[in-house]
């Protein structure tokens, strides 16, 4: 009895055990109750970054890890900066490259490759990728390939995913790969670098890589627009900061000569600090009128303009039209080119199609779109060649042509489309169109290809030889690309980049970022209208210079550093010098031996010790060199280059983060801006410093 009862309740734990591992496995198989997450995207619409994994190049033993950064507000949406962030692909990726012999020559282990699950389409691209290959260098050839086909010149995703991950073993070949795949990102040609001259051994091709990175910024859409919003930060903040400095500088040394001279409308007799206050009243009525820091610059900049001479008002007219083109019209430029994208969500769709990254959303708001906006319907006739669907990319390109898109691109992709679709006399006749246009070498390459297909044969001979002696290098490119393929191989051109530039500058996010810069020093009118600052700027120079010719205001005794006032002693003013160094120096006989030689060593000690302090307060404070050295323009200049230095140093990194396109070209270049306004600044304060000294 006892032995039938144990092996009930052996035979029960049993059966539990199944039933607990079963309620396991369907709890793992479950959704977890989370936050709703972004809607994954198809595969057919984007290209994960880790789609490109490269378990084949030599010695690497797992794909590279891909570093999960964050998109900047300013130059990408939400979505967007989850999407270029994420580095999951999908389990097709993963097995992208099994069965291929490696390029060290070892046979690759054989892994069973599980069955297709059902789902969406795999991209041209990802098959391009996906596909079995001879090696590595085979696979990265035929994706580029089929990048150019497909008009993606640079595949920035792969290329990202290749750069990825630190510097180890076959960061050279995942580097070179990724330059290939992306020659126009500035972060890929550092990431080479970086590898060439940690392993490559070469430090000219590291030199050149890195040259190279700077001349993609022009090429990338997306860095070009990224390093102008930039630069043009730090202009517009060095041009407002420099401006400002140097008005505040110039203002501050003729305040108490302004004080002084004001007493004069009141009473003779009232004293220095009834004179001081009466002033900074003045001073502070644009304050009470809530126009801030800038209208008080504007009072500062009267007296500066009243009590300087001619070299000083040029000093301020330019320190004063910097201030105005740094707060309104650069930095507008600055803000729309930063906020480009995520206030423009048809140029943010537009380039993630042209890009291979769509998502479902942004598809869905090109078709509804594509019937008013030229650039909605561009993109989604590149998301329909990237999907397979030529009749709808070719009924797209169509439409565009005829409502007025002529430009190359869409001529030249137009044209690609019918070859595909076998309309070959309409194809010849668009790329004819589109080479009229413009001399390019894609067009005629693509046109030669076309009289190939026809057995045009002279025709291909004239048309390949116009295009080798319009772009040779590139051909040459596109034909090794083409190798002994007997197919025709066409290429797609990229969005004109002038679309989205012309977009962005005419947007009004550039305002906004505008405005909200000026905010915290012109919080009023002035901040909000740059008419009423230029109108209230040139009323300040133009009363205060015609004010300051007609009026002879007091100033420091060059000797001495008394007061000299022609109002308080009208007979007693001998220019820049007072009546007792006057006597002292240009009349002897008037005064005694030995008290004119007490006096003049005297003035000699202190004229020692004010040049000690000038010394001081001209290598301390910007700008204060050339304001001391009576050189105002190059006081102005100082206090321009150590404002550009130093905001150049602070956002070395940029204004907004990297949105992943200029890696490690971002600190070079702004570090090199601050080293070039370091000299500049240098270079200010020692011919101010020498040209007071032969004074």
């Amino acid at each position: 009895m006892k032995g039938t009862h144990g092996l009930a309740v052996r035979r029960a734990g049993w059966i539990g055990l199944i039933a607990l591992l079963w309620a396991l496995a369907a709890f793992a198989q479950a959704p977890e109750p989370t936050a709703p997450a972004v809607e994954p995207l198809p595969a057919a619409a984007i290209i994960p970054p880790a789609a490109f994994a490269v378990d084949e190049v030599p010695e690497l033993a797992a794909p590279p890890e891909v570093t999960e950064e964050q998109a900047p507000r300013g130059m990408r949406s939400e979505g967007e900066a989850e999407r270029r962030s994420n580095g999951q692909a999908p389990a097709s990726f993963a097995q992208g490259a099994e069965g291929e012999r490696s390029p060290s020559g070892q046979e690759p282990a054989v892994v069973s490759t599980p069955a297709q699950l059902p789902g969406p389409p795999v991209s041209l691209l990802e098959q391009a990728w996906l596909a079995p290959s001879a090696d590595f260098d085979a696979r990265v050839a035929r994706t580029r390939r089929t990048a150019l086909e497909l008009g993606a010149w640079s595949l920035d995703p792969a290329a990202r995913s290749l750069a990825a991950g630190d510097s180890g073993i076959g960061a050279l070949a995942r580097s070179a790969a990724a330059v290939e795949l992306a020659p126009d990102l500035p972060a890929a040609h550092m990431r080479l670098a970086h590898a060439l001259w940690l392993q490559g051994g070469s430090p000219m091709a590291a030199i050149r890589a890195v040259v190279a990175a700077f001349q993609a910024i022009g090429r990338h859409l997306e860095a070009s627009l990224w390093f102008a919003g930039s630069g043009l930060y730090l202009l517009a903040i060095a041009l407002v900061s420099g401006g400002l400095l140097a008005v505040t500088l110039t203002g501050l040394s003729g305040l108490l000569h302004a004080a002084h001279d004001l007493g004069h409308l009141f009473s003779r007799t009232m004293p220095d600090f009834a004179r001081c206050a009466g002033l900074a009243a003045l001073l502070m009525v644009p304050l009470a009128l809530g126009e801030g820091a800038l209208g008080l610059a504007l009072g500062l900049l009267g007296i500066a303009v009243i009590y300087g001479r001619r070299a000083q008002r040029l000093a301020m007219l330019l320190a004063a039209a910097g201030i105005g083109l740094g707060a309104y019209p650069v930095m507008r430029y600055a803000g729309a080119a930063l906020a480009a994208f995520p206030e423009d969500p048809v140029a943010e769709a537009a380039y993630a199609a042209a890009h291979g990254v769509s998502t479902p959303v942004e598809v869905e708001r090109l078709s509804t779109l594509a019937d008013s906006d030229a650039l909605a319907a561009r993109g989604l006739a590149i998301h329909a060649r990237r999907s397979g669907d030529l009749g709808g990319a070719d009924a797209l390109y169509q439409r565009l042509i005829e409502t007025g898109a002529g430009d190359v691109a869409a001529l030249n992709n137009a044209a690609n489309v019918r070859l595909d679709l076998g309309h070959m006399d309409r194809a010849i006749e668009l790329y004819t169109r589109a080479a009229s246009r413009q001399e390019s070498p894609v067009v005629l390459f693509n046109l030669a290809q076309a009289y190939g297909r026809a057995f045009q044969v002279e025709d291909l001979n004239r048309t390949i030889a116009h295009a080798q002696r319009v772009g040779g290098e590139l051909i040459a490119q596109l034909t090794a690309l083409q190798g002994t393929d007997t197919a025709a191989f066409v290429v797609d051109m990229p969005l004109p980049p002038s679309m989205f530039w012309f977009r962005a500058l005419r947007s009004h996010a550039g305002s906004d970022v505008a405005q909200e810069f000026r905010a915290p020093f012109a919080p009023g009118r002035l901040g909000r209208d740059p008419l009423a600052f230029a109108a209230a700027a040139a009323a300040v120079l133009v009363l205060g210079s015609g004010f300051g010719r007609r009026f002879d205001p007091s100033c420091w005794c060059k000797r001495c550093g008394d007061r000299v006032c022609p109002r308080c002693d009208p007979q007693g003013v001998a220019g820049a010098l007072c009546d007792g160094c006057n006597k002292l120096f240009f009349a002897p006989e008037k005064t005694d031996r030995v008290l004119r030689a007490r006096r003049v060593n005297e003035l000699r000690a202190r004229e020692e010790r004010v040049d000690r302090a000038h010394t001081i307060v001209s290598l301390l404070v910007p700008g204060a060199a050339g304001l001391l050295a009576e050189r105002p323009v190059s006081g102005w200049l100082g206090a321009l280059c150590s404002a550009l230095g130093v905001a150049a140093f602070v956002w070395h990194e940029g204004v907004v983060p990297d949105p992943l396109v200029a890696g490690a070209t971002a600190p070079v270049a702004f570090f090199g801006v601050a080293a070039v306004a370091a000299v500049g600044y240098a270079f200010a304060v020692w011919t101010s410093l020498a040209a007071r000294r032969q004074r």
